[in-house]
């Protein structure tokens, strides 16, 4: 008896491991991906430029049919045996300015001018049978004028016709990034493939940001399950008809940040404030210092449409602000991806 059960078991995990790499096979292989966050891309319509003013970001990634031997590829966490793996790398800068860029000495309750160039190393491992997922997130790289952020709004703001800002001067300093992100997403309704109800927590340390969140997801319309890999989200399988997707996103979010150094500055020069003291002979008010909400409130939601191996997004996120007094900010996402 035990014995057919044994032979039973061993059958059963050949044709699930067979599925899963029949469904690999059919999927797209390579993605490579370029967004742009702005506020000044917004549904409401409201032209601003403070707080996360921008970022800008281009990322390729694969499956790959043999277990990685890259050494942090080993410390990340996988979703079993059956689980589809997606790997990544990616380049981004990040810009903040303050609320108020006509001065040319920012105030020093408000946002500070902040910059980061860093690269990234992720991976998605998805199970589509136990429909949970892992999603680990690497980061390297620099803040303050190495990350060519204040030549870039410059650039920008020229390129427009904007106003351009007057306190890079007092941008923070130079400071080292390195930081892990862990997150876990688990399917906890779905209906008819037509809509999905996911939940998540995510995790983030190092010299960049440290803290948490929890968040839903909320998926409907015509697409492909979630958690048949990270590639399938944004293509439509080879073969399948019709090939396309379009669907709608609703992910509402509570982010506990205990430190973001593009706001507090970095570990090793944080202490060091470049704004400088107010003139004892000014005639302005005494200026507060620069209090941080350590607790923000976003919802993100927006549109998804792939046809074949070309996908096109657009979201919209709200958020409640990271500095007080600053107001709540309202940034626009635009993502292009293209598989093969």
């Amino acid at each position: 008896m035990k014995c057919r059960q044994f032979i039973f078991g061993l059958l059963l995990g050949i044709c699930i491991s067979g599925a899963v790499r029949a469904q690999q096979r059919k999927t797209y292989r390579h993605m490579l991906r370029g967004y742009e966050d702005n506020d000044n891309i917004n549904s409401p319509g409201r032209r601003t430029d403070r707080g996360y003013t921008n970022g800008t970001r281009f990322d390729y990634f694969f499956i790959k049919d043999k277990p990685s031997h890259f050494f942090l590829n080993r410390l990340i966490p996988k979703a079993g045996d059956s689980s589809i793996n997606t790997y990544g790398w990616g380049l981004m800068q990040v810009i903040i300015s303050p609320k108020n860029i006509l001065k040319k000495i920012p105030d020093r309750n408000d946002y500070p001018y902040a910059g980061a160039l860093f690269a990234t190393h992720s991976l998605f491992s998805s199970n589509p049978i136990k429909k949970y997922n892992w999603q680990t997130k690497w980061m390297m790289g620099v803040m303050g004028p190495p990350s060519l952020a204040r030549e870039a709004q410059e650039y920008a703001h020229r390129l427009v016709g904007y106003i351009q800002p007057g306190g890079w001067d007092y941008q923070l300093k130079t400071d080292p990034l390195l930081n892990v992100s862990v997150a876990a997403e688990k399917e906890l309704v779905h209906i008819n493939n037509v809509v999905e109800f996911i939940g998540g927590s995510q995790a983030s340390a190092g010299t960049a940001l440290n803290g948490a969140a929890v968040y839903s997801l909320i998926r409907f319309g015509k697409m492909e399950p979630y958690f048949n890999g990270y590639l399938s989200q944004f293509t439509a399988r080879k073969g399948s008809k019709p090939r396309h997707q379009i669907y709608g996103i609703i992910r509402p979010a509570v982010e506990w940040m205990l430190t973001n150094a593009l706001i507090d500055g970095g570990i090793f020069n944080g202490h060091k404030e470049p704004i400088p003291e107010p003139s004892t002979t000014s005639d302005e008010p005494e200026m507060k210092a620069r209090v941080r909400n350590r607790i923000a409130v976003k919802v993100e939601y927006g549109v998804v449409a792939s046809f074949g191996s070309v996908c096109i997004s657009f979201t919209q996120t709200t958020a409640t602000p990271m500095v007080k007094g600053t107001g709540k900010q309202e940034i626009g996402n635009i993502s292009l991806f293209f598989a093969w």
